[in-house]
């Protein structure tokens, strides 16, 4: 079981029983009614009462769940994990950093994805007929290349989904570049160590690619999700 999963058990397990508490309880309980009746009026109702309503209804709301321990130690337990998880996270890499970029040549560039605020889309060019243009909600891919042909440069393959691990197996003659974002997975390149992913996006080439006759060029979006590029 990962450490994801025991935090999601943990924090379902804290908030079931402050759910629990809140109800057992006569004033946490009558609380909880009110803040429904209010966002009831103020559904059905219009006029400027309706922003009274709301703040009322989200400050009662406040002070029946913060007064409960088991919502405060819910929180506590999220922020521990949440800067014990960063800070393995930065031991990890900089492990992984001093093995690899000493004994091959690998690009890595990475950055921080942008929430608010306008973006520029990405200019690519136009698609052939058999690349590959993947939108799935869930769901386990494997997308196995040695099945194919690939000759040339300009081969694509985008993938775009939810969650759900993501595999794609290349033959040895074909060189790759992966443009992976994901907001918790993992990414795992051939033989190098795995990358861990936190809202983040990291671009990884092979040595040679610019150079080589047979390319494909991975994009991958995920929300949650492993992926992973293997020789075939």
């Amino acid at each position: 079981m990962k450490k994801i999963h025991i935090f999601l058990i943990v924090e379902s397990v804290l908030l079931a029983m402050a759910i629990m508490t809140i109800l057992s309880r006569d004033i946490s309980a009558f609380l909880l009614l009110l803040v429904v009746t209010l966002l009831l009026l103020r559904f059905y109702n219009l006029g400027s009462r309706n922003n009274f309503l709301l703040t009322a209804s989200f400050w009662l709301l406040f002070l029946v769940f913060m007064l409960n321990p088991y919502v405060i130690v819910a929180i506590l337990f999220g922020v521990v994990y949440v800067l014990i998880n960063h800070f393995s996270q930065v031991k990890q890499k900089n492990r992984r950093a001093l093995i690899q970029f000493e004994e091959k040549e690998l690009t890595v560039a990475s950055s921080a994805n942008q929430w608010i605020g306008e973006h520029e889309p990405l200019k690519r060019t136009s698609y052939a007929f058999d690349d590959i243009n993947i939108i799935r909600l869930t769901g386990n891919d494997t997308i196995d290349l040695t099945e194919v042909i690939v000759q040339g440069k300009a081969n694509h393959i985008l993938i775009r989904k939810i969650y759900g691990p993501t595999q794609i197996i290349v033959p040895i003659d074909v060189s790759v570049r992966l443009n992976a974002s994901c907001i918790y997975g993992s990414i795992t390149f051939f033989g190098y160590p795995e990358y861990d992913l936190r809202n983040e996006t990291i671009t990884l080439e092979e040595e040679g690619y610019s150079q080589s006759e047979k390319c494909v060029k991975l994009v991958i979006s995920v929300l949650a999700g492993n992926v992973e590029v293997i020789r075939g």
